[in-house]
This record gives structure tokens, sequence and C-alpha cells, in this order.
């Protein structure tokens, strides 16, 4: 069969589903292929809008954010830091009284000395 090469989408689409009744492809099948072909669309437009240059209102907005973040750069760069507060030091603990000496042991082995 010759093809014709100038055929719009819709005679493409139109001769795509003559020729599926034709060939008695089941409507299950039919409608499996036409939601596979949807899908299908739907992610080539998406992937040709990721590809698709940004328009001169979206260039005037990224350059609007990057003016503002600039400024605030600028901004936390020119503010000092302030210092810290020096933590409080540890009072040491009120020493407790002095309790009497206590008498020694002698080592083992020696007789006590007198008045103990």
């Amino acid at each position: 069969m010759a093809k014709k090469k100038n055929v719009s989408r819709a005679d493409a689409v139109r001769d795509a589903v003559d020729q599926a009744f034709k060939t008695q492809i089941p409507r299950e099948r039919i409608s499996e292929l036409l939601d596979e072909l949807g899908s299908t669309a739907g992610r080539l437009r998406g992937a040709v809008d990721e590809l698709r240059p940004a328009t001169e209102a979206e260039l005037k907005v990224v350059r609007a954010e990057l003016k503002q973040l600039t400024a605030r750069v600028a901004a936390l760069e020119e503010t000092p830091k302030p210092k810290p507060k020096p933590k409080p030091r540890r009072r040491a603990p009120a020493a407790k009284p002095a309790a009497a000496p206590r008498a020694r042991k002698p080592p083992a082995g020696e007789p006590p000395a007198a008045g103990s």
C-alpha cells in the first residue's frame, strides 16, 4: 500500500483506527492502546515543557528573587555578630569547718604513746 507524504495527524489517526478495525483487534486491546497513546502523549508534553527555554516573565521573577537574596546576604555580612555572654563561673563550695585533728594511730607493733 502506497503511503501519502502529506498526511495530517487526524488522517493518520483515522487510518490507524480503520486498520485496527479491519484486522479485528478486540475492543479491550484498542482501549488499552488508546490509553497508552494518551499517557505517552502526556509524558511527551511534559518532557517538551521541561526542555523549553525560560520565558521573559520567568526570568524577571528569578532576577527579582536573586536581588532579594543578595540584599539579605549583604545585610547579614554587615551586621556584626553579638559577642557571646561569658558563662557564669561556678562558685567553689563553701569550706567546711575544720575538724579537730585526729590522733594518728601508731604503726603496728609499736606501743601506744603515753596519754592516749
